[in-house]
């Protein structure tokens, strides 16, 4: 049985830190599969689930407009009228951390590395959520990205005007199609109340019961006797 009392579910709206969601270890493979069944019902493809080291990235999806009112992933009006001028998308990571755990302070010459890959020896030498005890903290990141054309050229009268002007810097081989789409994504900030909306989903879903397992009808059948007719 899930320990609903052991979580814990803060945040504010003012501090961008995302929320949390705290957790005894046994509960971690229960946690997991939810963050993996929020992703999805909110439309999102889990590409990457890393169970050792606690990360979840989805594929990025386009954040909804005012030419569709069906979508529900905007918080009011304002955010979808931003999407609708701007062609964006968003991108969800959840990353689950011992609560004991804390990245070391970066010294002031040291080069910069970055977040570790998935799979890289920087990842395996951090912790194993398999086999760790005590605590552990869920956070999710809301991504958003937004989609520009280099070389753009907006017209001043009509859209039919705009055109793409081409770099001959960035000549390709015409057998290459790897980056001959115009659009290129820019990481702009995050979506702090989509990250909210996320973590409460995820504790609604742990909050249900689990379905009862039917027992086996060959286990509960009576044995066949002398009256019991086959």
């Amino acid at each position: 049985m899930f320990a609903a009392a052991c979580l814990t579910l803060v945040g504010c709206a003012a501090d961008p830190a995302p929320p949390v969601l705290a957790f005894p270890r046994a509960d971690y493979e229960r946690v997991f599969d939810a963050a993996v069944e929020t992703a999805r019902v909110y439309r999102f493809r889990p590409v990457i689930t890393d169970r050792e080291l606690g990360v979840i990235e989805t594929d990025a999806r386009t954040a909804g407009s005012m030419l569709e009112p069906w979508r529900t992933d905007n918080d009011g009006i304002q955010d979808m009228m931003a999407h609708t001028v701007n062609f964006e998308r968003r991108r969800v990571r959840f990353e689950f951390v011992p609560e004991a755990f804390s990245t070391p302070t970066p010294e002031a010459d040291a080069r910069a590395q970055g977040a570790a890959i998935p799979g890289s020896v920087r990842a395996e030498e951090r912790f194993d959520l398999l086999t760790t005890k005590g605590t552990i903290e869920l956070r999710a990141w809301v991504y958003v990205d937004r989609g520009f054309k280099p070389n753009q050229q907006i017209g001043r009268w009509s859209s039919s005007e705009t055109r793409v002007s081409t770099d001959p810097t960035m000549a390709q081989d015409r057998e290459d199609e790897s980056t001959r789409i115009p659009t290129e994504w820019t990481p702009i900030g995050r979506d702090v109340p989509y990250e909210q909306r996320l973590m409460v989903s995820i504790r609604e879903l742990l909050a249900t019961p689990a379905p009862v397992a039917k027992a086996d009808s060959a286990a509960t059948a009576p044995t066949p006797g002398a009256d019991t007719p086959h």
